[in-house]
């Protein structure tokens, strides 16, 4: 694509946006242009070709050794590795033949597949390695909720805070930095990709919705000089939203860099993340009959229960990480008929610093309200601005038995362990600082450690453990385990069995302990929980099938009163499981299902049961020029009391009163592949034209009505 053509395409983008917006929206575009046309450093193309290749079947780690047909078959069937994209997929059995003939670069390889690790250099060295989706099949997946492996209890609008319906471990570590009901729009140090193209990349995504909704994802990434990557990571969401008061303007940027020396003895990442929602919360409609018969097609006439409420929370933060390894390189290899001495691998030494702060406002121009009433009287009846600060400095360092080797296939032995201090703050006050509520600082101190062993090529186990020692939750321990057994051999494998156990005691989190705002306070005396989860599984090519229980004791709720409650017993939940993905042919198909159960529904509250599948057809057209992708995707869980949603605590509380559930939500999608342009229109919701007028997913929450979305994928290289 030319630069002029950029341009104009720009050009017709940056019109739909704010002031403020735009400028970032053109200073990152910008950038990415200028630095996508910058001349590559001079790199030795064998080495690029190594890269390329070592990275192909570095995430190739739950398989026996595996032929080029198994590999092939490994692809299409495990839901991480299926984004590769089509012409590497079917290449890849050349590809590895290829190298067994010759050094030189294979001619068939696809350089702009472009692969990622996320967080860590052990997650490279590891061979934890994933791919950018290019397939038209995820195209339609536009929004940061859409998630095969779950559903979501959503508001009224896109970018507003959810609820997984699946049942999820209460898991914190120091003081919860976590935004739990909006933590997929915020990018942090442990979520930030650390992309690896051969050549420079830069990919745009755009979504144009009804009611003047747009998506706007950038990523961007080039070696700038010999070792040395820079990449950017950057989401908008904005939508004006169907209700009154229920606008977003969700913003999310990372920065990222790496860099190795050449012989690989030393490398460092570092990041920098900023993030920026701003919600406004309307405290759902205040009749829901209204909606149920229709009254209103026109949703902004509909009566809400707040008018002049919103949210805003900032998430900023820093961090690095360098290794020092502590032998010296070893020697290459230049003739395979001169021995080489292997020299003793003494491991390497990591280093982690991260800087994380956290700000949280809630604002309310009438205190007073009716919707407030039945809770604390208010402190300040003029106006409410509630605000927390949040602040985290942790430094780790680790010793680790990684050295120089990038594992392909699972790791034969690996050993760590290291020490981890980190110093806290939380701070909460009213109208802008005046009136400080609480103040606390603290320290802790984490020894871990943590084990991987695999033997015979068929069998891996690991294991991590931490205890803090001092400070903050002084006393909090952790314990994961995994056993994976591959069945079959070689020449015959027909899956594998995994055994999860985690064991955990845990300090209630800060916000259950004490809590003090315009509208709620409370300072509670709760005990730890323990926690003890067991998950066991089967995997065959695309199918995944399990069951795991998990019993807490003394688990820690948000009651009807929307304020935390410990319970006197001990809380179990049994789910059943499954997951799949098939590609037969043209066809493609994926999906998953989920049985789960409590035995004390009082204070947990899940839907019995819950599926998701999507299936897709693909047909090329003008002599394998473009491919035409229709498709659907369908959604279900059963009725039951979903929880309510309390603003002012951005929180999800338990509810007596209203189920919800029991209704299909269908969406139906044309997609079109056009060179390395993805582009797809999606009609949601295609149900709600039948005018069964149920579809809420939080109580007093409607969800979406039937609309159509516009989006492209469109990805450029120098």
């Amino acid at each position: 694509m030319s630069e002029s053509a950029f341009c104009r395409n720009f050009t017709l983008l940056k019109r739909a946006f704010m002031l403020r917006q735009k400028i970032l929206v053109i200073v990152l575009l910008v950038l990415t242009l200028i630095l996508g046309q910058l001349p590559c450093p001079a790199a030795n193309p064998l080495i690029q070709h190594r890269l390329l290749t070592d990275t192909i079947k570095s995430p190739l780690t739950d398989s026996l050794q595996l032929t080029s047909n198994d590999t092939l078959k490994l692809l299409q069937a495990d839901s991480l590795i299926r984004t590769q994209t089509d012409s590497l997929t079917a290449q890849q059995p050349v590809l590895h033949k290829a190298i067994k003939k010759t050094s030189a670069p294979a001619a068939h390889v696809d350089s702009t597949q472009v692969f990622y690790y996320v967080k860590s250099f052990d997650s490279l060295y590891l061979g934890n390695i994933r791919s950018i989706d290019t397939t038209l099949f995820n195209a339609s997946y536009f929004d940061p909720l859409d998630d095969m492996q779950t559903i979501y209890a959503t508001l009224s609008n896109t970018g507003l805070s959810y609820n997984d319906l699946r049942f999820a471990l209460p898991i914190t570590k120091g003081l919860d930095m976590r935004v739990p009901s909006n933590q997929r729009y915020i990018k942090t140090g442990d979520n930030i990709r650390f992309l690896m193209p051969v050549q420079p990349f830069s990919e745009l995504r755009y979504t144009m919705g009804s009611k003047k909704e747009q998506q706007l994802k950038v990523a961007f990434s080039r070696q700038i000089a010999q070792g040395l990557y820079l990449g950017i990571d950057y989401m908008l969401l904005n939508s004006p939203g169907p209700y009154l008061s229920s606008k977003t303007n969700d913003n999310a940027a990372a920065f990222s860099a790496k860099y190795q020396t050449k012989n690989n003895r030393y490398g460092v990442l570092a990041h920098y993340v900023f993030n920026k929602l701003e919600q406004q919360e309307n405290g759902g409609i205040i009749d829901d009959s209204v909606f149920i018969t229709n009254q209103e097609t026109d949703r902004r006439v509909i009566d809400v229960n707040l008018e002049n409420a919103a949210n805003t929370v900032k998430v900023t933060g820093f961090g690095f990480e360098q290794y020092f390894n502590l032998s010296r390189p070893p020697a290459e290899v230049t003739d395979d008929s001169i021995p080489v001495k292997k020299n003793f691998q003494t491991g390497r030494i990591t280093h982690t610093l991260t800087f994380q702060r956290n700000q949280y406002s809630y604002s309310e121009k009438s205190p007073l309200s009716s919707f407030y009433q039945s809770y604390d009287i208010v402190l300040d009846s003029a106006a409410t601005l509630d605000s927390t600060y949040l602040l985290s400095v942790r430094n780790k360092i680790q010793w680790s038995s990684l050295a120089y080797k990038k594992h392909q296939n699972d790791v034969p032995f690996y050993l760590y362990f290291g020490i981890e201090h980190g110093y806290f703050e939380e701070f909460s006050s009213l109208i802008n600082d005046s009136v400080v509520l609480t103040k606390n600082k603290f320290n802790q101190l984490e020894p871990f450690g943590g084990i991987v062993i695999n033997l015979f090529k068929a069998t891996r186990i690991n294991a991590r453990a931490s205890i803090v020692g001092s400070g903050y939750q002084s006393g909090d321990l952790s314990f994961n385990g995994q056993w994976l057994q591959f069945l079959g051999n070689q020449s015959k494998n027909i899956g594998s069995v995994y055994f999860n156990l985690d064991i955990y005691t845990q300090s209630p989190t800060w916000f259950q302990t004490s809590y003090t705002s315009n509208h709620f306070r409370w300072d509670n005396n709760f005990d730890k929980s323990n926690i003890v989860s067991l998950d066991a599984g089967y995997r065959f090519k695309g199918v995944k099938a399990g069951v795991s229980q998990s019993t807490i004791d003394k688990y820690i709720y948000m009651n009807p009163s929307a304020r935390p409650q410990q319970t006197s017993g001990t809380l179990n939940v049994r789910s059943v499981y499954g997951t799949f993905y098939f590609k037969p042919g043209k066809f493609t198909l994926e999906g998953m299902v989920r049985y789960q159960q409590t035995d004390n529904d009082s204070v947990l509250h899940l839907p019995a049961l819950m599926a998701r599948m999507k299936f897709s057809f693909s047909q090329h057209l003008f002599n394998h020029a473009a491919v035409l992708h229709p498709g659907f995707s369908i959604y279900y869980f059963t009725e039951y009391y979903a929880d309510a949603y309390m603003p002012a605590l951005r929180s999800f509380y338990l509810q007596h009163e209203k189920k919800v559930g029991n209704y299909p939500y269908l969406d139906v999608y044309l997609g079109l592949k056009v060179k390395r342009a993805n582009i797809y229109l999606q009609y949601t919701n295609i149900l709600g034209l039948a005018g069964d007028f149920r579809y809420f997913t939080t109580p007093h929450y409607p969800m979406r009505d039937a609309r159509l979305n516009f989006g492209v994928n469109w990805r450029f290289y120098k």
